[in-house]
């Protein structure tokens, strides 16, 4: 089985799982409805607040968006019956996935049923840990020290509900690249825990508000405000960030080449392969930053060194290796670059282990600077140098080949082959090479 269709089993499933957990939801709630008005206008301002935060997200990573929904959704567990909320959290997130439409934008239908039937499971989760707990049996009471003892349940919610959000999430990323399970969900986490929690927190904040006055829980929107606020300005510094590293690295390429485009074909070429090889959009971006910034440490060579014409000394040689640890150590100091710096220093390693600064072989050689010493190789024989002109396609493919094994990941330098082969870039003398394709585990 491909892994498209595993991927639209697994969402198959997680529908049916979630259309059985609505059917029951709705069973339930027919034989028990609202009792008056009031509980009934609970239900549909509940709903409208899910959806209205919902279409606010703040960016996070390329493939986790922060939506402001999971205020609304742990409010409506809190106040209301564990069937009724799960239905209102459902009615919410549908309102949300198909709004699209009204703007006239093409609507990801499975995408779509992925999202809603995720959110239905794990809120579901979620409500049930906490009703089983017995949160509201000791929210409600009066007397000031036992609301105290539902905060276990309220941990088991907010727990319950991110865990298996995040593990229905990762096992769709999983299945649709060829990332393993173990490290797509530390990636989820390590991105999105602080973030989500926090949410959640101010969700139980807003819900013990409105149950005892709804006018001052008005006074949650101001927090909820600023927390939007502070993660928009952390991903536009992210963003700012990069540019600035990015236009330095240009300015090498204009000392290096005379052309400033090295390191932007690079990137380009390195996402390509990166995403060929089945990786996470946050691996792809990853990597492609590394391959934009793989140069940064020649910022501080020499022209002598860095433009001479002949044949580098010994001294010189050494001086020229040190550009990939200069590099890493300044991108160190961006948490931006934090998953690209090992990536930048290692990208002159050989599969051998001949290779500099660490002499690190095989798959001790991180997959980022792997790919990047493929395409990095590729491109700098393609273009002219001040050294040297252009070798041509086919000289650069055929030392490719001869380096696999021992300069090269020969599976990765084999699939980069194949990607030049598919656009008509390279036209191979055989009319059938034999190339070894990436395994399905490429990180």
């Amino acid at each position: 089985m491909n892994r498209q269709r595993a991927l639209g089993l697994y969402i198959a499933i997680i529908a049916l799982v979630a259309t059985s957990v609505l059917a029951l939801c709705l069973y339930l709630t027919v034989r028990r409805p609202p009792h008056d008005a009031w509980d009934v206008g609970q239900i549909v301002g509940l709903i409208l607040l899910g959806w209205l935060c919902s279409s606010r997200k703040v960016y996070l990573t390329e493939s986790n968006v922060m939506k402001m929904g999971a205020v609304a959704q742990v409010v409506a567990v809190v106040l209301l019956p564990l069937e009724t909320a799960v239905l209102v959290v459902t009615a919410a997130k549908l309102l949300s996935s198909i709004s699209p439409l009204i703007g006239g934008h093409r609507l990801p239908v499975r995408a779509s049923i992925f999202n809603v039937s995720n959110r239905t499971v794990s809120i579901f989760a979620g409500a049930a840990v906490f009703h089983a707990l017995g949160g509201t049996n000791y929210l409600w009471i009066q007397q000031s020290w036992l609301p105290v003892r539902a905060l276990p349940a309220l941990a088991a919610l907010a727990g319950a509900d991110y865990l298996v959000n995040a593990a229905l999430v990762g096992g769709a990323i999983t299945l649709n690249t060829r990332e393993r399970l173990g490290a797509v969900f530390q990636q989820i986490t390590r991105d999105t825990l602080l973030p989500e929690l926090s949410l959640i927190a101010v969700g139980i904040v807003f819900a013990l508000l409105w149950h005892f006055s709804p006018v001052l829980s008005l006074f949650i929107v101001v927090p909820v405000v600023l927390s939007v606020r502070s993660f928009e300005a952390v991903a536009r510094l992210r963003d700012q960030t990069e540019k600035a590293v990015m236009q330095m690295a240009r300015s090498v390429d204009m000392r290096d080449t005379g052309t400033g485009v090295h390191s932007q074909q690079l990137e380009q070429a390195a996402t390509r392969l990166a995403r060929t090889l089945g990786l996470t959009p946050e691996h792809v971006h990853e990597v492609g930053l590394a391959a934009r910034a793989h140069d940064l440490g020649k910022i501080e060579l020499s022209d002598a060194i860095l433009l001479k014409k002949g044949p580098l000394t010994p001294e010189e040689r050494t001086v020229m290796e040190e550009h990939p640890v200069i590099g890493a150590n300044m991108l160190a100091s961006y948490s931006t670059f934090e998953k690209s710096v090992e990536f930048v220093k290692h990208h002159h390693e050989r599969w051998d282990g001949r290779g500099y600064p660490d002499g690190l072989r095989g798959e001790d050689i991180p997959l980022g600077s792997r790919i990047i010493a493929v395409v990095d190789s590729y491109d700098a024989m393609t273009a002219d140098r001040p050294y040297r002109k252009s070798l041509g396609v086919n000289e650069a493919v055929e030392r490719l080949k001869a380096g696999m094994a021992t300069q090269f990941d020969p599976k990765i330098c084999a699939t980069w082959i194949q990607l030049l082969i598919e656009d008509g870039t390279y036209v191979p003398a055989e009319t059938a090479p034999h190339l070894h394709l990436v395994r399905e585990e490429a990180s």
